[in-house]
């Protein structure tokens, strides 16, 4: 039977779990059509941050950004597009 390991740290009331590193999370992009208005327009996305990085008329511009970011991961070791680049909604 082996012997049980004894934990090293000591863990006190109030302690917590250190924040996970944005490092391992996988970043991902996606595009959607949203409608503002009367407007059709195409909307891409970071995720897990959800964060808006372009809005774009046409489809094809939409998916030129996606593409490119998905495969280049660019704002990886960032952990996503810094916020002045973002669009606020």
């Amino acid at each position: 039977m082996p012997s049980k390991k004894t934990q090293k740290v000591r863990f006190r009331k109030g302690d917590r779990r250190p924040k996970a590193d944005t490092e391992y999370t996988a970043l991902s992009y996606r595009k959607r059509l949203i409608k503002r208005g009367k407007k059709m327009i195409w909307k891409v996305t970071e995720y897990p941050t959800k964060t808006v990085i372009g809005e774009y008329f046409f489809e094809e511009d939409a998916e030129k950004v996606t593409k490119f970011q998905n495969k280049h991961k660019v704002w990886h070791a960032n952990g996503g597009i810094p916020k002045f680049l973002t669009i606020k909604l």
